[in-house]
């Protein structure tokens, strides 16, 4: 013969069960007009404004090494010393010219 009780699941209280059925509200209400922004946004915005910096400084030290380096040289192109020596010897027509025209 059997010696103990027959084993029944037990069932949850009425008064619990009806609570089960509402809907937990959220901890805030969001608002259309002034959503909340998430915590990556503002990780991003300041990644990229150290970005920004960064290059602009890393531009400005390159250009003050570079004229350091460079200081009394100028390495201009083939064009370049051809409009420098166009220049030069419009200067020297302008010069001459004066001189002769003040003999006069």
């Amino acid at each position: 013969m059997a010696q103990g009780k027959l084993k029944v699941k037990s069932n949850a209280p009425p008064n619990l069960r009806k609570g089960a059925n509402k809907k937990k509200g959220t901890a805030f209400n969001k608002r259309k007009n002034a959503p909340i922004q998430s915590k990556k946004h503002k990780f991003e915005e300041a990644h990229k404004l150290k970005q920004v910096i960064t290059r602009t400084v890393n531009k400005k030290n390159e250009e003050d090494i570079r004229k350091i380096a460079y200081e009394g040289q100028t390495n201009l192109s083939q064009a370049q010393l051809a409009v420098q020596e166009h220049h030069r010897k419009l200067a020297q027509n302008d010069e001459s010219e004066a001189s002769t025209s003040k003999g006069n």
